[in-house]
């Protein structure tokens, strides 16, 4: 990744500051975008953006280009919800809030990269959807369905800009920055390699998998979670 520069959108959550050092790590230029950018790491250059405000997310690109010269990776990581709603409980609200935040969000960041991957060539775009979408919660309709969404773009990005030599990915994670947090015990229970994944060593390296130069991967989910979706 020497020489390359990558924007990581929710960069200062705690798997977008793991994909953020493993970036790093791997010798791209990182640029993290979040509401609060002191919770990105250090090694990055932090941009305060709303990814659900349009204006945010050009002047934000436009920065990393002013700064870096070039864009060769986009992450999309970024994503607001709200958790435990039943279905009849659900309003226009909650929807619009996973949506914002989830395909409208990433939608807008593909379409503000593109013409910089396509300059240069081609490039990685990895956006990140969810088990949750894929399999399903209880509570967790809203985010279920924005994340689904995201793999549809997805898929349609992969079709159109593939003969750009721009490859779009998804990655369904299970991990956790934080292992005092309440969910992690019952998760790390019934996943099958007992632990819960590690957002740079794990998720992080995935990325930097999609995002290398000879990646062949277009088009595809992958499932980083230690096989806890191979039963459900």
């Amino acid at each position: 990744m020497n020489g390359q520069v990558a924007i990581i959108t929710g960069g200062g959550g705690n798997i977008g500051r793991g994909v953020c050092r493993a970036m790093a790590k791997a010798g791209a230029a990182v640029a993290s975008l979040d509401l609060d950018p002191a919770g990105a790491d250090a090694a990055t250059l932090r941009i305060s953006c709303d990814v659900t405000d349009p204006a945010a997310c050009a002047r934000a690109v436009d920065t990393v280009v002013r700064e870096f010269g070039r864009i060769d990776t986009l992450v999309n990581a970024a994503q607001r919800f709200r958790a435990g709603i039943p279905l009849d409980e659900l309003t226009d609200d909650d929807l619009r809030v996973s949506f914002e935040s989830g395909p409208i969000a990433t939608l807008r960041m593909m379409q503000l990269c593109h013409p910089h991957l396509a300059a240069r060539g081609g490039g990685a775009i990895i956006n990140f959807a969810s088990g949750v979408g894929t399999q399903g919660m209880v509570g967790a309709a809203a985010y279920a369905a924005a994340k689904e969404a995201i793999r549809g773009l997805t898929k349609v990005a992969a079709l159109e800009w593939g003969r750009e030599n721009i490859r779009v990915n998804v990655i369904c994670p299970v991990a956790s920055g934080d292992p005092t947090a309440p969910w992690v015990p019952g998760a790390v229970a019934i996943n099958p390699m007992g632990r819960i994944g590690d957002p740079e060593a794990d998720i992080g390296a995935a990325v930097v998998y999609l995002a290398g130069p000879g990646s062949y991967v277009n088009g595809r989910t992958l499932h980083v979670d230690g096989g806890v979706g191979t039963w459900r």
